[in-house]
């Protein structure tokens, strides 16, 4: 692929039911997987489970193909997981036929969550808040807080601010944009926190669109790409 025949990255356009139909998130680059298709939980998601912080009914909020909401359905906790995008829960719903797994899955929009007011006592938000802008960033945590039960806990990962950020989220998230969301009256923020976002590892094609936005990737051991994000845990006062 010569320079001038390489697809270009501009995640602030990427359609997300597009994408789920088609596997493609770069124009003329077609993909196996989306890159957050990892088929299994994130392992910052397994570590809140391990330590008791996730009860009650939950919200798999932009659950995508399921993965979480699987995982979760599998240990017996009751699971909703929604999405805006149809072709995502399609997939989530087979996914969890497959696997003999009982969960709810819906299509909804995560700025608005009509019908679900006062429903959870978990929300867990896996690389959804950086797909919003700024302005349906401030629909989506009112609308949060709405579904959620008193005492209720937020889980959130979302991409971090760093050099090479905008290369690959739609809408990175600032530490101060976070502490002056998540505050009394409405929240209080119990972690915040860097970690790492597991993604899938990329295809050579993938990896050469990355390579040529500027962007300094990180990989595990198996060669997933590493992404810098948020740890977020609030509870809705």
């Amino acid at each position: 692929m010569t320079e001038d025949q390489t697809p270009q990255l501009d995640p602030s356009t990427i359609d997300f039911e597009q994408a789920y139909q088609g596997g493609t998130i770069v124009e003329g680059l077609a993909m196996d997987r989306l890159p957050w298709e990892i088929d299994r939980p994130q392992p910052l998601l397994v570590e809140f489970e391990q330590a008791g912080r996730i009860t009650g009914d939950v919200l798999d909020i932009g659950c995508g193909p399921g993965d979480t909401t699987i995982y979760l359905a599998g240990l017996g906790y009751h699971v909703t997981g929604l999405d805006f995008a149809p072709t995502a829960i399609e997939k989530a719903r087979a996914r969890a036929a497959e696997r003999d797994v009982t969960a709810s899955f819906a299509v909804a929009d995560a700025t608005v969550l009509t019908g679900y007011d006062g429903r959870f006592d978990t929300v867990v938000s896996s690389a959804l808040a950086h797909c919003l802008d700024p302005e349906q960033r401030k629909a989506h945590v009112a609308a949060l807080r709405r579904v959620m039960r008193p005492g209720a806990r937020l889980i959130q990962f979302c991409f971090s601010q760093s050099d090479y950020s905008e290369k690959y989220a739609p809408y990175s998230i600032s530490e101060d944009e976070l502490r002056a969301t998540f505050q009394a009256p409405d929240w209080n923020l119990t972690e915040l926190r860097l970690g790492k976002l597991t993604a899938i590892k990329p295809s050579p094609e993938f990896k050469e669109v990355m390579d040529r936005s500027g962007a300094r990737l990180e990989f595990d051991e198996e060669g997933s790409m590493l992404l810098p994000i948020w740890v977020v845990e609030a509870e809705r006062v």
